[in-house]
């Protein structure tokens, strides 16, 4: 049975903004309006659309927590949003999540991101068939099997993912106001990080020598990795968070002769 996991947040974004009307009732006066009524529909026909395309028998929205434990590690996580409030969310987007968080099976957990609830429920049933859609790319870094808007599933594998973790660490994501490593873009990510011979010890101690070159130290680069961090079902027990620790290199014990 094919379980869909969707990224609650970003799908009513795009229900709720191809639905808002602009009307001008005169030239100085312009209001927005939303026919609710008309992004349910909407909404009804985005998630049956990926139902067909997965075959899901199930279906679970993930939606944003109201508190984001991220601001805790850095009060500016997401700042750059706040100036662009009515972008993020859109005229009668409170309703209409209301309404599918009742109509849908939904999952919102405590100062988590919907990202993070996909995470988690993803690698806490990574022996079932899970399928996860959302348009952030920062959910490459979850091992498992993800839908595509153009009908692809993909198996991203624990390597993969991991892999591009920590390039995120030395990239950094603008969108959701975390720096990285300042003059680390992509290209040059993927050359400090290559796929041969990947390994996670030997990928943190490049990401903290690059920090360090730039003259930045280790604890910001482990701030930054915890802001880029997605939670899988280890990190999140009991609504207790554990946050990312980099990964410790195995001793090698000798035994005399």
């Amino acid at each position: 049975m094919t379980w869909l996991l969707i990224d609650a947040d970003m799908l009513l974004y795009q229900a709720v903004t191809s639905c808002e009307t602009e009307i001008e009732w005169e030239p100085d006066v312009i209001t927005t309006h939303l026919p609710l009524k008309e992004v349910k529909y909407v909404l009804h026909n985005l998630i049956e659309s990926k139902q067909k395309l997965v075959g899901a028998k199930r279906t679970t929205l993930c939606w944003t927590a109201a508190d984001n434990f991220r601001k805790t590690i850095d009060p500016t996580y997401k700042g750059n949003r706040r100036e662009s409030k009515h972008r993020i969310k859109p005229v009668g987007f409170k309703k209409a999540r209301k309404c599918a968080e009742v109509e849908y099976d939904s999952e919102c957990w405590f100062k988590l991101e919907a990202d993070d609830v996909l995470g988690i429920l993803a690698t806490q049933n990574k022996d079932k068939d899970v399928v996860i859609w959302s348009g952030d790319k920062d959910l490459k870094q979850i091992p498992g099997f993800h839908l595509s808007d153009d009908g692809d599933i993909k198996e991203i594998t624990e390597q993969q993912a991991d892999l591009y973790f920590y390039r995120q660490v030395l990239i950094g994501d603008a969108v959701d106001n975390y720096s990285g490593c300042p003059g680390v873009g992509p290209k040059t990510a993927e050359k400090l990080i290559p796929v041969k011979d990947f390994n996670p010890c030997d990928a943190w101690q490049t990401v903290e020598n690059t920090y360090k070159k730039k003259g930045l130290s280790k604890e910001l680069a482990l701030q930054q990795a915890r802001l880029a961090r997605i939670l899988r079902d280890t990190e999140y027990v009991y609504d207790l968070i554990t946050l990312w620790m980099p990964p410790i290199r195995p001793t090698t014990v000798t035994t005399a002769m």
